[in-house]
């Protein structure tokens, strides 16, 4: 637990820093970073005895998902995503000779491009909301505090397991605390930030990004399962990889955009 906070502490402050006063462009390329080496991972873990070509063209439509989610209009992205599913069926055959394994390796390329850079590129449109920093900051707080709470939660007081064969180390009263750091979080982001923000709103903030959080957690921790590891990567000193950090974020923030645009600034859509 020690080191995964003092990663924390090394991380989050300049990271938070950086996305506050850095040019408008930054949270785009934090975030499309991030995406590409949890999309790397993700397919080291589903494809790991496939050719590199397969899985650099994944990498590739991905970082071009990324800059539609920035710079299109948000119309574009479904199209975007029809265009990218055509070109993994039409070039699969010209990189791939095997052509019994198609379908499993078209499909799971395009599960990864859904599962990381498009989920998590709602965070880039969050950003593009008003007040769009403050809204992301919000999420990376609240994630972050239900996770503290969770691992304080469950490591001292955890005795009923939530979902063993999935992830052994879940517990169901981590699961809660979960719930209980993520609210405290979102009404003291409320007070300093956001007073304007009701407080059902607030309530139910906190708790959609810790439901979808932990489901992103366990969602991942399926996949670490299926492949029969531990951690994603071990980019992170105490966390892991990449996507063992984004995990979180992959669900809970498209729940945070949603109920912005049609809760707190509805006719944005």
């Amino acid at each position: 637990m020690t080191r995964r906070i003092l990663s924390a502490l090394i991380i989050i402050p300049p990271l938070t820093l950086l996305i506050i006063f850095g040019p408008h462009y930054t949270l785009y390329i934090v975030v499309s970073v991030a995406a590409i080496l949890g999309l790397y991972e993700f397919y080291n873990l589903t494809l790991p005895e496939r050719g590199t070509a397969g899985k650099i063209g994944g990498i590739v439509l991905g970082m071009i998902l990324c800059g539609v989610f920035q710079w299109a209009p948000r119309e574009a992205v479904i199209s975007v995503l029809g265009v990218i599913l055509l070109i993994l069926f039409l070039g699969s055959p010209l990189l791939f000779s095997e052509l019994s394994t198609l379908p499993n390796r078209v499909g799971i390329t395009f599960l990864g491009i859904v599962y990381v850079p498009f989920l998590l590129s709602h965070v880039t449109l969050i950003n593009k909301l008003p007040k769009g920093v403050l809204w992301v900051l919000l999420l990376v707080a609240t994630v972050w505090a239900g996770d503290t709470f969770a691992l304080f939660i469950g490591s001292r007081w955890g005795r009923h397991k939530l979902c063993p064969q999935i992830s052994p180390q879940k517990t169901i009263e981590g699961f809660f605390g979960c719930f209980g750091g993520a609210i405290l979080s979102i009404f003291a982001f409320k007070f300093l930030f956001l007073p304007a923000l009701a407080t059902m709103d607030a309530f139910i903030m906190g708790l959609g990004i810790a439901l979808f959080g932990q489901l992103g957690d366990l969602s991942e921790s399926m996949i670490k399962r299926g492949a029969k590891v531990k951690d994603s990567g071990g980019l992170v000193p105490g966390h892991g990889g990449m996507l063992d950090r984004l995990d979180s974020f992959l669900f809970s923030s498209p729940f945070l955009y949603y109920f912005l645009v049609y809760k707190v600034y509805p006719g944005t859509l």
